[in-house]
This record gives C-alpha cells, sequence and structure tokens, in this order.
C-alpha cells in the first residue's frame, strides 16, 4: 500500500486497519497467521519535509515459552512514534543507516526514504515484527513454574547457573 507522503494535508491522516481490510489481506500471516485478528490504527503528520508515524498496532501471536518450551499465545501491543525523512539521494561515501532506533522508547525512530512514496504496508509489517518479545514466556507465571523440568538431584546453586558446569574442571599445568 503505497501513500504519497506529500498529498497528505496539514491536518494529518488518520488510517484504520483490521483483519479484514483489504489493503492489508494477508500481509502479516507470516508474522500473526492466516486469520489471527489484528487492530492497527495510524496517524499521520507533515512537520515540514518530514512527516510523523504515530499509532498502536494490537494482535497476539503463538510463540514458544523460553521457559518451559510449551506453546503459548501472546498479546502484541505496540506503540507507533516514527519521523520519516524525505531526502534525496545520498553520494556513495556518505555513511548513514536506512532507520536509527532511539534506545529511549519515548523518543520517535528516524527512518530516511529517497521520494515521497511510503510504503505503509512494509512499514507495518516491521513495526508489528519489532514488537514481538526478545524471550517470550507464559502469561500465566504459576502455569509457566509447574510446567519447567526440576531435577531433584541438582541442588541450587550460588552464583550464575553457568559456573556449575566449571565446578568439576581440573587445571593442570605443563
Amino acid at each position: 500500500m503505497l501513500i504519497d507522503l506529500k498529498s497528505i494535508d496539514e491536518d494529518g491522516k488518520d488510517y484504520n486497519f483490521d483483519e479484514l481490510s483489504d489493503e492489508l489481506l494477508g500481509a502479516f500471516s507470516d508474522l500473526i497467521g492466516e486469520n489471527t485478528a489484528f487492530k492497527i490504527q495510524i496517524e499521520i503528520r507533515p512537520l515540514g519535509n518530514t512527516f510523523q508515524v504515530m499509532g498502536t498496532v494490537a494482535s497476539e501471536y503463538d510463540e514458544v515459552c523460553s521457559k518451559c518450551g510449551y506453546d503459548v499465545s501472546l498479546p502484541l501491543k505496540a506503540r507507533i512514534n516514527e519521523i520519516v525523512v524525505i531526502e534525496e539521494q545520498r553520494p556513495r561515501n556518505t555513511q548513514v543507516s536506512q532507520s536509527r532506533q532511539n534506545f529511549d522508547s519515548s523518543s520517535p525512530a528516524v527512518t530516511y526514504i529517497n521520494d515521497s512514496c511510503f510504503d505503509l504496508k512494509e512499514f507495518l509489517h516491521e513495526m508489528m515484527a519489532t514488537g514481538f518479545a526478545d524471550y517470550p514466556q507464559c502469561v500465566d507465571k504459576k502455569l509457566c513454574e509447574s510446567r519447567q523440568f526440576k531435577d531433584p538431584s541438582i541442588s541450587p546453586s550460588k552464583g550464575h547457573p553457568g559456573f556449575e558446569a566449571l565446578k568439576g574442571i581440573k587445571i593442570t599445568n605443563h
């Protein structure tokens, strides 16, 4: 879904999508599945030569819990706050990334594009993908803990559990 950013007036433009929207039909099937419900609200406002893209993405997705290993369905709630900058092609000897993410989540990220044609479908796909958890975990923590394998022969160690494997190693000098 291509949008000509320069055609958006000063008041901005709102876009609302869900799983029944023809413009995005099947666009997120690789992320959330074929028939999963989603709701996307986007507002695009011009700010001189730049455009502010703000909104929310809400859905759910299937994942494997990183603690217990069971399949879980997790909520997906992502906030979009992006500044899109239109600039001419830079000379090859300059080094600027296409997208810059600020570590402060309240600040907007910046994306550079070469012309006023903005692929909203691709942008929303990327925003949805960045909303996934790095280490997905069950929503019900007690159920997750009960599913985790516990070996009674292993006593809880002090410090990082990775060092437990080094206990039996003997170092010899040659």
